[in-house]
């Protein structure tokens, strides 16, 4: 198709130069919105920096025709590329060949009538690391050149193009020497120097002639946090050609829903959201959690209330929630609903407050991929994500697109080799004896439930017989009742299970699952329980985890109730790995050891990790901005402390030499919120969640 701006009509449009230029009066960015419906990152691609191998080094192919219709085909009306220009740069202006392999790119999204977000990436951090005074005249320079390069080259194009200023402006500022290698809070002073960034661009931009008079340009906000945007509001840059021509941009990451990794001592990793849970609250984002409907809802009216009120609509350039691949059966698949629910939710709120969502996607199929579309193991362009995609299609008036993408994960993710809830036995071949696997019983009430449903894999030799039940003991008098379970032998399977007979259905105190068996051996491994609600939906009695327990060298060696502590006695053999700070003990059992509740055969082995902090004994506190942290150190060496707003990103930082002993270190910030410190000496890791007011 024509790539260039069909209009019977040209104007003259007065550059910044003061010279005339023949320009198409494009339309207005209010008036783009509804047609750009909802957006596609082809991430980790394009803004690879020249200096790190460029476009394929990050694991992606070249984007192909092929993939730029399959986007299109999946449903999204916009791509954003992200870009590298600075590492590119050759004698001051962007090497040709780059120009026009992006350039080829672009059109072959504009060919399929998508809206393309054209900005300038991270590139090794030549601007958005750089938003202090020192470096301020070199980077309005180098952005200068760049986007007065860009322009002239695309100038022609429709409204179909849009230009994007910077990425995450401030991310990271490694400066003063490296001594605070982090963030400083964003305050007004920076936010001036990052205007100036912003108005060259936009100068540039404009000065240059044909459509790029009236083309869409966007800003974003600092760190394209929306805490943040009351400063892009304020000190929003002046576009030559009056109001109505450009957009805002912010990103949105909820840090312990969409990135976290570990859990911290002020808060968990979210696997669910609001309503699609297993019933773990301490693992579901809802509520007033960042992440949650009302804090999407939230933030969003605070965007829609600032800009697009005003005649500034906004984008939210990237967004995201990582694929938590490491989780199990029931767990998984209730974490990948809890995504999609998420994924479109935030599309419906974005709908309705006039703003762009746009998601970012990379192509990984591995563990914490955002991948909607595959491109990287299967270069067959085919959905990698049903679910996320079906849930922001629904939103826009689309209809489902058939396939699912969850059901062969949860089945992958069933192996025994991990499982807490193996229960190993060994029965003499003249007598019958038991094995009982105990439930945690988090659920006691169980009158609103008809049955239970219990994921169960069995491997046992075939010489004698086994029986398997699912056991409960209910009321005052704790009633034993027992409902037969039938289960496969060497492969996985799902039981229904009859609670009718249950004598007390308000007080289950105790489940068991038993095996009754003689002249056999082999294990029983449980991947969870569920209760079955009268009416529909279900509730999670007990998601097994990973066979590695955790517990201070303070506490002594102890494992779950179901195991009991370990004794001297028992174990034939400890091998110890590891620091002394973090070692993992791998018991080998004795042949018939706790026949108190269980027979183990010689070869079960429990893995303990012992974890104990070399910093402790710290305090804290908080006055007129300065946030001082009182520590103690096992040992002399380089410690970092780190001072991180919501969503993980740094605010301020130092590093200091701790001694052995007592140690003190202060930070000064103006950020106001909740904020989370972190002290860091060698692989330890002290965190604690801190309101500043």
């Amino acid at each position: 198709m024509n790539i260039l701006k069909k209009t019977a009509a040209f104007g003259l449009a007065l550059m910044a130069s003061g010279s005339l230029a023949l320009a198409a009066d494009l339309p207005k960015s209010a008036t783009l919105v509804s047609k750009m419906g909802m957006g596609f990152n082809i991430g980790n691609t394009l803004e690879v920096p020249a200096t790190q191998g460029g476009p394929t080094a990050w694991g992606n192919p070249m984007p192909s025709q092929a993939y730029v219709d399959s986007i299109k085909a999946a449903g999204f009306n916009t791509v954003r590329l992200p870009t590298a220009w600075y590492s590119h740069v050759v004698s001051g202006k962007v090497n040709k060949g780059w120009i026009d392999t992006v350039q080829t790119i672009v059109d072959m999204c504009i060919k399929d009538g998508l809206y393309v977000v054209l900005n300038s990436h991270w590139d090794t951090g030549w601007l958005e690391d750089k938003v202090f005074p020192a470096d301020s005249a070199t980077v309005i320079k180098n952005q200068k050149a760049i986007w007065g390069h860009l322009a002239n080259r695309f100038k022609d194009y429709d409204e179909h193009l849009i230009f994007a200023s910077a990425n995450e402006p401030g991310v990271n500022d490694p400066w003063n020497g490296g001594a605070d290698n982090g963030q400083e809070a964003f305050d007004a002073a920076r936010m001036q120097i990052l205007q100036r960034y912003h108005q060259v661009m936009i100068d540039e931009v404009r000065k240059s002639g044909g459509n790029n008079a009236t083309r869409t340009v966007v800003f974003q906000m600092p760190r394209t946090e929306i805490d943040k945007y009351e400063l892009l509001s304020q000190y929003y840059p002046k576009d030559p050609t009056g109001d109505g021509y450009t957009m805002a941009e912010a990103h949105f990451y909820p840090y312990q829903f969409s990135l976290m990794k570990d859990d911290e001592s002020w808060g968990k990793m979210f696997y669910f959201w609001e309503d699609v849970t297993t019933g773990d609250a301490s693992r579901t984002c809802a509520n007033s959690d960042l992440g949650s409907k009302k804090s999407i809802e939230t933030q969003f009216g605070k965007l829609k209330t600032a800009f697009v009120d005003k005649g500034i609509p906004v984008i939210i350039g990237e967004m995201g929630a990582q694929k938590r691949l490491t989780l199990e059966g029931q767990d998984l698949e209730k974490h990948l609903l809890a995504r999609a629910a998420w994924y479109g939710y935030v599309a419906k709120i974005a709908k309705a407050n006039g703003i762009v969502p746009i998601i970012w996607d990379t192509g990984a199929e591995d563990n914490l991929n955002m991948t909607v579309i595959r491109r990287q193991k299967n270069v067959d362009y085919t959905i990698f994500d049903y679910e996320v995609l079906n849930a922001m299609r629904a939103e826009y008036g689309l209809s489902a697109l058939s396939g699912n993408s969850i059901d062969a994960k949860v089945e992958a993710s069933t192996s025994t080799a991990n499982k807490s809830s193996i229960a190993f036995f060994k029965t003499p071949s003249s007598a019958s004896a038991n094995s009982p696997l105990r439930i945690n019983n988090n659920i006691k009430d169980w009158r609103n439930y008809e049955s239970a449903t219990v994921r169960i894999y069995s491997d046992m030799t075939t010489s004698g017989w086994a029986k398997v039940s699912f056991v409960t003991m209910s009321g005052n008098d704790w009633d034993w009742k027992e409902a037969a379970m039938t289960v496969t032998n060497g492969a996985w399977s799902t039981v229904d299970v009859d609670i009718s007979n249950i004598k007390t259905l308000s007080q289950v105190n105790s489940t068991l699952i038993v095996v009754n068996a003689q002249g056999m051996t082999g294990k029983l491994a449980v991947d969870y329980i569920l209760l079955n609600k009268k009416g529909g939906g279900v509730d999670t009695l007990e998601s097994f985890k990973s066979t590695v327990f955790e517990c201070s060298p303070d506490e002594g060696v102890v494992v779950p109730d179901e195991i009991g502590s370990i004794k001297t006695d028992d174990v034939a053999s400890a091998t110890t790995t590891g620091a002394a700070s973090g070692k993992t003990v791998n018991y080998v059992f004795k042949a018939n050891s706790y026949t108190d509740n269980y027979t183990y055969p010689s070869d079960a082995v429990i893995s303990i990790a012992k974890k104990h902090s070399i910093l402790h004994g710290i305090h804290l506190s908080v006055q007129q901005g300065v946030i001082t942290a009182n520590f103690n150190a096992a040992t002399a060496g380089r410690a970092s402390v780190a001072l991180m707003n919501s969503l993980g990103q740094v605010i301020a930082s130092k590093n200091v030499n701790a001694t052995s002993g007592a140690n003190s270190v202060s930070l000064e910030t103006s950020y106001h919120g909740t904020a989370f410190l972190v002290i860091r000496q060698g692989s330890q890791k002290f965190s604690k969640a801190i309101q500043i007011k």
